[in-house]
């Protein structure tokens, strides 16, 4: 049992460290992407404004502002797991649970919300709509978008959005400004290898013709909207059995150290020798004692000098000094009665 749990500690802590470190190069990527954004893919600068008066670069801005958010959320929630399972935490273990608990909740809702909305084929239908969007904006001064374009298209060996005829779609897009040039049917992206001037006439011989690129595409856009709240379900499982047993371990601990505490305690208490009174230790009150009630109190009749019986007052208000006298010497003192108030006042 202990070496299972072990071995979800070391799992949770490889894939959170994994994760951290991809998260902390995305992040600075994301932050060179925003200071020097004209020597990157993107081949402009990056104003930070979100004024419509230049819309694209306010677009990348605010994309830009919301995937740096995005990106040190993730950076912190990873650091958090990775330490946590590294030195057996249970308050970052905790918090790592909640922030997975309700990421959880939230991709579990998102994907119930996405069945109920459109049905079986909801991933496809939703695929192809935002495909259909995105493409209408395949313009120059979109860089990103072109170069999504222009990628995909030749790694999945597709043209278009749609499964039937998709190719078509870049017939509205022809224009200038827009990426294709005049008498072009589909962008250079979409035809083959060898034939790299298929744009006029395209055929299924010399262009990516067979598809669009959603039905290649919704394979991998399911494994990630699928898999990522299977990941989460695993790694909360694996967090909260680290965390029990990390409670469960402190739990032990103290009680050891408590049940040690004790035990040492007890033995202090019947084989440590305790310090007794001195036998010749007198009474203390200060202010009442003087020598004249000492020598009212204790006579010094019948006391030889320098023996047993033998008692000096010491001075006013101190410890008298000498031998206390032997019990027997005051026992009169008992059958006598106190002195009243008047009698004390006025003695003294």
């Amino acid at each position: 049992m202990r070496c299972c749990v072990d071995l979800i500690k070391f799992v949770l802590f490889i894939v959170n460290f994994l994760c951290f470190l991809t998260l902390c190069g995305l992040l600075s990527g994301t932050v060179y992407l925003l200071l020097d954004g004209e020597n990157t893919f993107l081949g402009t600068n990056i104003t930070p404004s979100l004024s419509q008066d230049d819309p694209t670069n306010a677009t990348y801005f605010s994309f830009i502002i919301i995937t740096l958010i995005l990106l040190s959320f993730l950076v912190i929630f990873t650091c958090l797991g990775c330490c946590g399972a590294a030195y057996k935490s249970g308050c970052m273990l905790g918090s790592f649970i909640v922030i997975l608990f309700v990421l959880f909740g939230g991709s579990v809702g998102a994907v119930v919300f996405l069945h109920t909305q459109y049905g079986g084929q909801a991933v496809l239908q939703v695929l192809i709509e935002e495909m259909s969007r995105s493409l209408l904006k395949y313009r120059e001064e979109n860089r990103l978008t072109t170069l999504i374009w222009d990628k995909i298209q030749p790694t999945f060996a597709c043209c278009g959005v749609k499964e039937e005829k998709g190719w078509k779609a870049w017939a509205e897009i022809t224009g200038p400004g827009t990426g294709m040039e005049d008498n072009w049917k589909v962008p250079r992206a979409c035809c083959r290898p060898e034939f790299e001037d298929c744009m006029y006439e395209p055929d299924r011989e010399t262009a990516y013709l067979e598809t669009g690129c959603a039905p290649r595409i919704v394979v991998y856009v399911q494994c990630l909207l699928y898999g990522v709240p299977i990941l989460m379900f695993l790694s909360l499982v694996s967090a909260f059995v680290v965390s029990t047993s990390v409670t469960k371990s402190e739990r032990r601990r103290k009680a050891q150290a408590e049940r040690e505490y004790s035990v040492g305690a007890e033995e202090d208490f019947h084989h440590q020798a305790y310090p007794t009174a001195p036998v010749d230790n007198q009474p203390y009150n200060p202010g009442y004692y003087d020598h004249q009630d000492v020598a009212i109190a204790f006579p010094r009749a019948g006391y030889q000098t320098g023996g047993v019986g033998v008692y000096s007052p010491g001075p006013i208000g101190g410890y008298p000094t000498g031998t206390v006298p032997p019990p027997g010497a005051h026992m009169p003192l008992l059958h006598q009665a106190p002195p009243s108030y008047n009698e004390a006042v006025y003695r003294k």
